[in-house]
């Protein structure tokens, strides 16, 4: 309670400063005091000798990125087209931390960690042909057709010992007191003030990858596909597409689609669609393993997402990942009332089946570190999880755009307006593997509403662009139960000037007025400290930010050149 008399509740402190790390280990080959034991003397540590007030990690990534692309492409007398072209792409994060702690290895910790650079790679070979034939149709039947390779690989370093590994430390002490010369009995009753607990392992905030985990993973696959489109009258048009691809990982796929536009009036015209969609896991889906610190009570736990074909992930039950399928439908119609608008309207249904998404979180025990020793690398209280075909979901929604442009005290000016609603829904799940919450989140996490409404000034080598962004309310079940969010409009802004015909100076804002996000709330299960206005780990905002993050505004200046 403080002066105020008002009752304060503090977080508890990290498990890691309440213990007490005793550092003499007995003596060798002592019968009485086995090796892995400690005695319990006046030889002790604790972290507050090199944090006094605590620590906060500081993550570091840093990213590079190279891309090539080489190609040819033409038109042949007969009216072929031809675009050949290559594409290699590498993107590497490099991370390291500092300020940070294995609190399993005691006073041996490193306060720093290197954990390596992780690695996605992307090669592709593409050709695509075109060629009009006439078969006496309103228009020439265009026929498209083309090839497709295509590479990805996924590295996982291994991080340095102590990024990933568990200390001495990391098991209850067993402790030892001398009760004659060499000859040791265990410690039964622990003195007053004295704490002996399991710290886990791993540096905190964010766990290396051990040797197991670590390696190169690639997935490559073939495509090949056939397009027909034509004016089949003056006012009706319509597509046929089907595409084949045979994975080395996956096996083979075919997906299809069927298009038609008609053109009822000179304004008006109705347009539909339907097809299917094949998505294949990622190596970085099948592999990824990524290791991260979090508090419960002010224990810090690990929480922990695994390869699915790890042992870690077997044990709970994981299965290597098939393709998700989706099928989807599209109607709508296009008008264009007069000169300089336009209005179009679809409405659209998107089913997939077999989704990928990452499972609940599965609470190891100490129980499970005896039945799968590679729990170790997160300890007992952990939170694991690993990605699965664990849903079928089903989306619906509506697309209006509408568009509107005219000149303005001698300046063009265009107006755009648009509208997305959506509406998500989980229409079978795994339950031994999806939680109730991850249902409710997957179905609202989403605006349900978007509207952009937009404008466009320009005048000679000026242009001025303002938008505004409507989100609706939204929902983070497995975050923060029970909380709606609400609401809200961001701004965005910019100016720009153009010179020497080629070179384009831009001043610009996004989110001018500095929106936030609703602050996590009070709740049954979520304790908000009045203190800092925050969770225990500081969160005042959704960690997520929702649909426009929890940064606020900012500015920024681009030059662009075209050469």
């Amino acid at each position: 309670m403080n002066a105020a008399g008002v009752t304060v509740n503090l977080p508890a402190a990290n498990a890691a400063f309440r213990n007490t790390f005793f550092t003499t280990p007995c003596p060798t080959n002592n019968a009485t005091c086995p090796a892995g034991g400690f005695i319990l003397d006046n030889n002790r540590f604790d972290f507050r000798s090199i944090y006094p007030a605590g620590f906060t990690p500081r993550f570091v990534g840093v990213t590079e990125s190279l891309t090539a692309v080489a190609g040819v492409k033409g038109e042949a007398t007969s009216g072929l087209t031809y675009d050949v072209s290559a594409t290699i792409s590498e993107n590497s994060l490099e991370l390291s931390m500092y300020d940070s702690l294995n609190a399993s290895f005691g006073p041996q910790s490193k306060t720093s960690f290197e954990y390596g650079a992780f690695k996605q790679k992307l090669e592709n070979f593409n050709v695509d042909l075109t060629y009009p034939m006439d078969v006496g149709l309103a228009g020439p039947l265009t026929l498209a057709g083309g090839f497709e390779w295509r590479k990805e690989s996924y590295t996982v370093p291994t991080g340095e010992l102590q990024s990933y590994a568990a200390g001495p430390y990391a098991t209850v002490q067993r402790l030892f007191t001398q009760t004659a010369p060499g000859v040791f009995a265990p410690v039964t009753t622990l003195p007053t003030g004295v704490t002996n607990i399991a710290v886990p392992p791993a540096s905190s905030g964010y766990a290396g990858a051990p040797p197991s985990s670590a390696g190169t993973w690639d997935q490559s696959n073939y495509a090949i596909y056939v397009d027909l489109e034509a004016d089949l009258t003056d006012r009706l048009s319509g597509g046929i597409a089907a595409r084949f691809e045979e994975y080395d990982t996956f096996g083979t796929a075919t997906v299809g689609k069927i298009s038609a536009l008609y053109k009822a009036t000179e304004t008006l015209s109705l347009r539909g669609s339907v097809g299917t969609g094949f998505q294949a896991p990622s190596p970085g889906q099948s592999n990824l393993q990524n290791v991260t610190t979090n508090f419960v009570a002010g224990n810090q736990v690990q929480e922990g997402i695994f390869p699915v074909a790890s042992g870690v992930a077997r044990y709970y039950g994981a299965v290597p990942l098939k393709p998700a399928d989706a099928t989807n439908y599209g109607v709508g119609f296009i008008l264009r009332p007069f000169t300089g608008t336009s209005l179009t309207v679809d409405a659209y249904q998107i089913d997939v089946q077999n989704r990928i998404f990452i499972t609940r979180p599965f609470l190891v025990t100490a129980a499970d570190l005896l039945v799968q020793p590679s729990l170790s690398l997160v300890g007992a209280g952990a939170n694991i999880r690993y990605f699965t075909n664990g849903l079928d979901t089903s989306t619906k929604g509506i697309d209006i755009v509408a568009t509107h442009s005219t000149k303005l005290l001698g300046a063009r000016v265009n107006f755009t307006m648009a509208y997305n609603r959506n509406e998500n829904e989980v229409t079978k799940s795994r339950s031994t593997v999806i939680s109730n919450a991850q249902i409710i989140t997957i179905e609202n996490v989403a605006p349900k509403d978007r509207l952009n409404l937009s404008s466009n000034w320009s005048w000679g080598e000026w242009s001025v662009n303002a938008r505004a962004n409507y989100f609706g309310e939204w929902r983070n079940e497995q975050d923060y139960p029970g909380q709606v969010f609400g609401a809200k409009t961001t701004v965005d802004l910019d100016v720009s000037y153009t010179f020497a015909e080629k070179y384009t100076v831009t001043i610009g804002a996004q989110n001018l007025f500095s929106t936030y996000p609703d602050k996590i709330a009070q709740s049954s299960t979520i304790n908000v400290f009045p203190i800092s206005g925050g969770l225990a780990d500081g969160q005042v905002y959704p960690r997520s930010g929702g649909p426009f993050g929890m940064n606020g505004g900012f500015g920024y200046v681009s030059l662009k050149a075209n050469f």
